[in-house]
C-alpha cells in the first residue's frame, strides 16, 4: 500500500514537471493562474470550515458521552456497594437468627453475649436489637444504648407481626428513614419463628445512613457529580449533593409519586440555571434507587472554548492555505528537475518515516528483524534480558537453529500470521534460567512484504503479580491453608466427579476448636494467630496428598478425605483429635485446645457440596453439645 503510494506520488510529481513545461510554452495570463488560485482557496477553506464543525460536534458528542458514562458508572459502583453491604448485613442477620432460634430454650443471659459478640465488624450496623412477640425488647448488641426508637409503632415490626405461619415466607423488610435524636437510621429486620412457624419475635439491625454516606462519598469521581439514594417508596435516604439543588431536583422526582424519572436524563437547576446529567440505578436486592447528577457548567464552558479555539484556527489555516497557494502557484515556474528532486527525498524520508515508526510502535527492549523463513536479518540486544546464545550466534541463522523447538515452532507461526494479515501480533512465551522462570512477550509487526520487526519484553514482575494476586484470592494469608472460595471449588469438582464416573465415595471433617477464646483473652491475638498456624501445620501433615484442608473462618477448619468410606474417616478424625489437643509452644508460652469434629460422607449424608457442608456442621455442634 505504501509503494502505491509512492508510485502516485512520483506521478503526480512528474506530471507535475509535465505542467510546468507545457506552462512555458502556453504562457497562461496571470489572471487566469489567480482565479484558478482563488478558486482553490475557496474550496480549501470550505472543506477546513466543514472539518472543523465536524470536529466541534464530535467533540461535543464525546464529552457529553463520557459525563454520561461518568454518572453511570457512579451509580452502578453505588449500588452495587449498597447491595454488597446490605447482602452482609442481612446474611449475618440470617445466622445469627438461625442461632437465635436453635437456642430459644437458652437463658437470656446466654443469648445476650451471642448478641453481643455480633456485626462488631460491620461499621454500618449502629446496634442490633432483639425484640419478642410484643416488641419488647429482649437483647441488644450493647455499643449503643441511646437509641430512642419505639420499635412496636415502626413499619418493620408491625410487617413481621401481621405475618402469620409459614405462609410469610422468610425475607427481610428494609424501613424508611428513622429520625433517632440526631441520628438518622434505617432498619433491616429478620422474623423469628419457631420451628412450627409461630413468631417469636424481630432480630433488627439499624443501619447507620451517616456512615453509609461516607462510604459512597468515596465513590465520588470529582466534584461535580453529586449522588442521592432514595427508597423507592418515595423517601430520600441520602442526599450527597454538596449544595441544594432546585426543586425540579433529582430529589423532588422522587418523591413525587411512584413512577421513576428516564434511567438518564438532563435537567435544569433553577438556583443558578445549570444544567445537570444524570444516571440512575436501581438495586437488584433492595428497595432503593441511586441517582448521580453532574453539573455541566464546567463542561459547557470547554465546549465553547473549543469552538473559538477551531475558530482561530480555521481563520490561520485560511491565511495560511492562502499563503501556500501563492507559494504553489509560484512552484509552477520550477523547474522539473526540482521536483523529481522533492520527489525522491519524499521517498527516502517515507521509507525512514516507516522504519523508524515500526521500531517506536514496538518500543524494543530485545529487537529482531526476520524474513519469511524466520531467518534473523538484524538483532539489537536489550539492556537485563539474557540471551539464549551469544549475539553474534544469532546473525543470518534461523529459529530453529538458535531457540528451542517449540519456541521456534511459536516464532514461526507468528512471522507468518504477521505476514498474511499485516497487523501486529502478540505472543508470550517462559524460559528458565539458572532455576528462575522468566516470562516475555513478543510483538511481531510487518516490516515489508517479506520481513517483521520482533520485540521481546521482559513481563516477570507483571506475571509474578498476577499469579500472587490468584493465590491471594484462593488462600487465607494467615495458614496459608485454601480459603472457603477454593475449598468449596473442590468439594464440587469431586461431588461431580463422584456423580460421573461413581467408585468410592469421600467424606468431609468439619472442625472447631474449642478453648480457642479463652486463648485470645489470656495471652493474646498475636499468640491466638501463632496457634492457628500451627494447628493448620498439623492438619496439613495429618491428611494425605490427594486430601484437602482449608480454613473456613476464625477457628473453623474443614479436611476432606478422597476415596475413603465413614470408617477410614473416623479413624483420620480420631487422628487429628489427637493431633490438635497437643499442647503448643508459643513465643507468649504454651497453650492447650481441644476440638470438635463433625463428619458427613458422600453419598450417604448427601450428593451435594451445599448438603454436604451443612450436614458436617450440624454433625459438628452435635459433637460440641456432647462434651
Amino acid at each position: 500500500m505504501s509503494e502505491e503510494r509512492h508510485n502516485q506520488g512520483s506521478q503526480g510529481s512528474n506530471s507535475s514537471g509535465g505542467a510546468v513545461e507545457r506552462s512555458r510554452r502556453v504562457a497562461w495570463p496571470a489572471h487566469r493562474i489567480g482565479l484558478l488560485l482563488l478558486a482553490i482557496w475557496v474550496l480549501i477553506t470550505a472543506a477546513l470550515t466543514w472539518s472543523s464543525l465536524q470536529a466541534i460536534e464530535r467533540y461535543e458528542r464525546h464529552a457529553n458521552e463520557q459525563a454520561e458514562q461518568r454518572t453511570r458508572l457512579v451509580a452502578l459502583m453505588q449500588s452495587t456497594l449498597i447491595d454488597s453491604q446490605f447482602d452482609a448485613i442481612d446474611r449475618d442477620l440470617r445466622v445469627i437468627r438461625d442461632r437465635l432460634v436453635q437456642r430459644l430454650d437458652e437463658p437470656a443471659a446466654q443469648q445476650a453475649r451471642t448478641m453481643a459478640s455480633s456485626l462488631d465488624a460491620n461499621a454500618l450496623v449502629r446496634d442490633l436489637w432483639w425484640l419478642d412477640e410484643k416488641g419488647e425488647l429482649l437483647a441488644t448488641r450493647g455499643r449503643v444504648d441511646d437509641l430512642t426508637i419505639d420499635a412496636v409503632q415502626e413499619s418493620f415490626f408491625r410487617s413481621h407481626r401481621q405475618a402469620s405461619g409459614r405462609q410469610a415466607g422468610d425475607t427481610a423488610f428494609l424501613s424508611r428513614p428513622i429520625d433517632a435524636g440526631d441520628d438518622r437510621l434505617m432498619a433491616m429486620s429478620r422474623p423469628l419463628r419457631d420451628e412450627s412457624g409461630v413468631f417469636q419475635g424481630v432480630l433488627v439491625a439499624y443501619v447507620d445512613l451517616a456512615a453509609l454516606a461516607e462510604s459512597l462519598e468515596q465513590l465520588t469521581a470529582g466534584e461535580r457529580l453529586v449522588s442521592l439514594v432514595a427508597h423507592r417508596q418515595g423517601h430520600v435516604l441520602l442526599n450527597l449533593a454538596e449544595h441544594d439543588l432546585p426543586a425540579m431536583s433529582l430529589a423532588h422526582w422522587l418523591e413525587a409519586g411512584d413512577t421513576l424519572p428516564p434511567r438518564a436524563g438532563r435537567f435544569v437547576s433553577g438556583s443558578d440555571d445549570h444544567h445537570y446529567h444524570y444516571s440512575l440505578d436501581q438495586s437488584e436486592g433492595w428497595p432503593l434507587t441511586v441517582v448521580v447528577a453532574e453539573d455541566l457548567s464546567v463542561l459547557e464552558a470547554r465546549l465553547t472554548a473549543t469552538a473559538n479555539d477551531h475558530h482561530w484556527r480555521l481563520f490561520i489555516w485560511a491565511i495560511l492555505s492562502g499563503l501556500l497557494l501563492l507559494l504553489v502557484g509560484w512552484l509552477f515556474v520550477r523547474r522539473a528537475t526540482a521536483l523529481r528532486q522533492v520527489a525522491e527525498s519524499e521517498q527516502r524520508l517515507a521509507e525512514s518515516n516507516r522504519r523508524n515508526a515500526a521500531i517506536i510502535k514496538a518500543m524494543p527492549d530485545l529487537l529482531f528483524t526476520m524474513d519469511a523463513e524466520g531467518r534473523i536479518l538484524d538483532f539489537e540486544p536489550g539492556e537485563g534480558i539474557p540471551l539464549l546464545n551469544e549475539p553474534e550466534a544469532f546473525l543470518g541463522r534461523t529459529v530453529v537453529d538458535v531457540l528451542t523447538p517449540d519456541l521456534a515452532d511459536l516464532t514461526r507461526s507468528v512471522i507468518d500470521d504477521t505476514l498474511w494479515s499485516g497487523e501486529v501480533q502478540t505472543y508470550q512465551y517462559h524460559l528458565d534460567f539458572d532455576g528462575e522462570r522468566r516470562y516475555y512477550e513478543g510483538r511481531c509487526s510487518p516490516l515489508t512484504e517479506c520481513s517483521v520487526l520482533i520485540l521481546i519484553i521482559d513481563i516477570t514482575p507483571r506475571k509474578q503479580a498476577e499469579i500472587a494476586l490468584e493465590w491471594a484470592a484462593t488462600h487465607d494469608a494467615m495458614t496459608r491453608l485454601p480459603n472457603r472460595r477454593l475449598f468449596l471449588d473442590r468439594l464440587t469438582l469431586a461431588s461431580r466427579e463422584f456423580h460421573r464416573y461413581g467408585g468410592m465415595g469421600f467424606c468431609l471433617l468439619y472442625l472447631d476448636l474449642n478453648g480457642f477464646k479463652a486463648v485470645n483473652d489470656t495471652i493474646g491475638h498475636a499468640a491466638g494467630d501463632q496457634l492457628l498456624q500451627q494447628v493448620a501445620e498439623r492438619l496439613a501433615q495429618q491428611v494425605r496428598d490427594a486430601d484437602s484442608v482449608a480454613r473456613l473462618s476464625g477457628d473453623e477448619f474443614v479436611v476432606m478425605i478422597s476415596h475413603a468410606s465413614r470408617r477410614e474417616a473416623r479413624v483420620v478424625a480420631g487422628k487429628l483429635h489427637d493431633e490438635i489437643g497437643r499442647p503448643y509452644e508459643l513465643d507468649e508460652g504454651e497453650a492447650r485446645v481441644s476440638v470438635s469434629i463433625g463428619m458427613a460422607c458422600c453419598p450417604e449424608d448427601g450428593r451435594t457440596a451445599e448438603v454436604l457442608m451443612r450436614a458436617a456442621d450440624a454433625d459438628m455442634y452435635r459433637q460440641k453439645h456432647e462434651r
